[in-house]
């Protein structure tokens, strides 16, 4: 775990370094994820001006959702999105292989090791509107329910690189097919609670999909306190799907021909 974490360091060092020599780059990323969060308040403060509860959901909740959304998302885009863009070409074209004969775990090398810092921006707004959010419920969240905030998030983040990983590996088998566009979809409905959907489609975001457990658990826990049930079930769910994903891997991996084959 601590060379992974040393690879991972030195990785971001290098794409801070060379995002840095963009400095303008910084100014519109920070615009452009203002401006896309701007809108999602908006829509937020639209509704409530129509009604006082969302499925069960407040103002001041929909917004700490929306804040956990756009932290998770703009995490997502930093460490995990650059590496992933064009993996399906990697296979076609034989680079995975500068991956997979370094003597280093080969899907945290594929995977998280090209990062675009200046997307953390989005983060960063993103805990100002959860703290926005909780001025409008009027309360201080306990150390309870921020440390629960804080374990679903990651376990959020983790269930975020399973899913992303494993539509990749895909690539392993069909090189052509690109499902970023449905998981793109897939993740746009994380704005949301899971509450507002219809029954079967709310399973199909909790348990197939688990858009539950990346935004709308966290935000429960922050803003209505933890719930050991809902973590024991999204320590389960992030448990299967990142062992799922690895199992894809490898499997993708053992069929992989590449241009040292």
């Amino acid at each position: 775990m601590m060379r992974v974490a040393r690879l991972f360091g030195t990785a971001f060092s290098l794409s801070l370094r060379r995002a840095l020599a963009y400095r303008t780059n910084l100014f519109f990323d920070a615009v452009l994820a203002f401006v896309d969060l701007t809108a999602s308040v908006a829509t937020i403060g639209l509704v409530f001006t129509q009604t006082g509860l969302l499925a069960g959901w407040t103002a001041g909740q929909m917004l700490a959702l929306t804040g956990t959304y756009a932290l998770i998302t703009g995490l997502r885009a930093a460490f995990l999105d650059p590496s992933l863009a064009d993996f399906a070409q990697q296979i076609r074209d034989g680079r995975l292989d500068a991956y997979l004969l370094r003597p280093a775990n080969s899907v945290v090398l594929a995977t998280c090791t090209r990062h675009a810092p200046l997307a953390l921006v989005q983060s960063l707004l993103g805990v100002g509107v959860i703290i926005v959010g909780l001025r409008e419920l009027g309360r201080v969240p306990s150390p309870a329910a921020v440390t629960g905030w804080a374990l679903l998030t990651l376990i959020g983040l983790l269930i975020g690189w399973a899913t992303s990983v494993g539509l990749a590996a895909l690539a392993f088998w069909a090189p052509r097919l690109s499902l970023g566009v449905l998981h793109g979809a897939a993740w746009q409905t994380g704005r949301y609670p899971v509450d507002i959907y219809g029954r079967w489609l709310r399973r199909l975001l909790t348990f197939a999909f688990p858009v539950a457990a990346i935004t709308t658990w966290p935000a429960q826990s922050l803003t209505r306190g933890p719930d050991t049930g809902v973590l024991l079930t999204a320590t389960l769910l992030g448990g299967v799907f990142t062992a799922a994903t690895l199992l894809l891997w490898r499997l993708g991996v053992r069929r992989y021909t590449g241009a040292t084959s």
